[in-house]
């Protein structure tokens, strides 16, 4: 196997390009090759740690890989790309909208389209993405969002800036930004507390102080509107923990309107009846970007990135809101 290292394949050490490269081969049998030079940069022997340069010349022999065979063919499920809502895209990232029901990503190979499927498709047929001159990048989502959550979500169009992003978000350097209906009225503050997930029911428990396995939380609400019984907040997340958002809502005696899994029956067969809403009225609109001089996405710096909400929300907004 001979391949030219590209700028999407830069500045990976050697073990770990290997390992991407050749998924089904154990670790132990790939250190085994680099020590006795049967993986090589440029005809040399190359120590794991060494870091790929764009122009590199990576080989390997003796190796039987599967997944290395596939190299330069598209896995993903092509979709029309007109079927994806763009809110905002450059050279280097591309947001996008998850509709409710969608999963970002996914680890099967049960042949739903996820998200995923959607933006390759789109970048593919655009020709920003061209899988036959890859070898083991792809454009994957920055972000998630549950399955029943709508928003946008962040896709890097490039290694290094995806690998830029992923480190701008754990940083906490983008602030996240979503609007809920919930039931009742909640007073602006931060609000923090320990979740835990019992991952064989799918489904988030949050406490007032730390349990076992249980991880700290944290977000600001700000109430937007209150009419009745409901109210129109936003939430900055700060910590990001899966059915966060949701599970703390509902810790607080504030679950999100439509939420199955933490709201409440009878007011989620409301909204169903009176505008078929199956889903939680909660929507990822607005991200704020903070980021240092010298970074690729430097130009970011300061940007605010809003969505609109979808024609549902807005029905019910209105109707609820009054506004």
């Amino acid at each position: 196997m001979r391949i030219e290292i590209g700028k999407n394949e830069a500045g990976q050490r050697l073990d770990k390009y290997s390992r991407k490269l050749f998924k089904d081969v154990p670790m132990s049998k790939l250190y085994k090759a680099l020590r006795k030079g049967d993986i090589r940069i440029n005809e040399k022997k190359a120590k794991e740690n060494y870091v790929l340069c764009e122009g590199d010349v990576f080989t390997a022999k003796y190796i039987n890989s599967e997944t290395a065979k596939k190299i330069g063919t598209s896995e993903h499920i092509k979709v029309d790309k007109d079927k994806l809502k763009k809110i905002y895209e450059d050279n280097n990232i591309l947001i996008v909208e998850k509709w409710p029901g969608v999963l970002t990503h996914s680890s099967d190979d049960s042949g739903i389209p996820t998200l995923t499927d959607h933006v390759l498709s789109y970048l593919d047929q655009k020709g920003d993405y061209r899988p036959e001159e890859e070898t083991t990048f792809k454009p994957a989502p920055c972000n998630r969002l549950d399955r029943n959550t709508s928003g946008g979500v962040i896709f890097g169009k490039n290694f290094t800036v995806m690998q830029e992003m992923n480190e701008l978000i754990r940083d906490r350097q983008i602030d996240k930004y979503y609007l809920a209906l919930i039931n009742g009225r909640i007073k602006d503050g931060l609000y923090e507390g320990y979740i835990k997930k019992n991952e064989d029911k799918n489904i988030s428990k949050v406490y007032k102080k730390e349990v076992e396995d249980s991880k700290k939380i944290s977000m600001e609400v700000k109430l937007l509107e209150s009419v009745g019984v409901n109210s129109l907040i936003e939430i900055k997340l700060i910590t990001g923990r899966s059915h966060q958002i949701r599970a703390h809502l509902k810790e607080l005696g504030h679950s999100i309107v439509g939420d199955r899994k933490y709201g409440i029956r009878e007011v989620n067969e409301y909204f169903d009846n009176k505008f078929a809403l199956k889903f939680q009225y909660l929507y990822a609109y607005k991200y704020k970007f903070n980021v240092e001089e010298g970074k690729e996405l430097s130009y970011l710096n300061n940007k605010t990135i809003t969505a609109a909400l979808p024609p549902i929300f807005k029905t019910i907004k209105k109707d609820v809101m009054r506004f």
